[in-house]
């Protein structure tokens, strides 16, 4: 089981944080998991989360979470298109 991400955390880590970019009827275009995990204890607690987008034409989506210097990164293909 994957360690939790929150700095100096001895906990295992079962939560994995995504993110997903949606159509109007709510079904998904991309919704990659990050790869950063968080313990009971940590997904409870609440945060405050920067999303910074950046364009690409690479038709990946990378994902970047950091804490406490501490960063996952993830990338995965895009494999649906926008309309559908």
């Amino acid at each position: 089981m994957p360690q939790c991400l929150i700095p100096n955390c001895p906990n295992n880590a079962n939560h994995n944080l995504g993110i997903r970019c949606r159509r109007p009827e709510t079904t998904a275009i991309w919704s990659p998991n990050c790869d950063a995990f968080l313990c009971d204890d940590h997904a409870d607690q609440g945060y405050t989360i920067d999303i910074t987008l950046i364009p690409d034409t690479a038709r990946t989506i990378t994902t970047r979470v950091t804490a406490g210097g501490h960063m996952e990164i993830r990338t995965t293909p895009i494999s649906h298109d926008s309309i559908e």
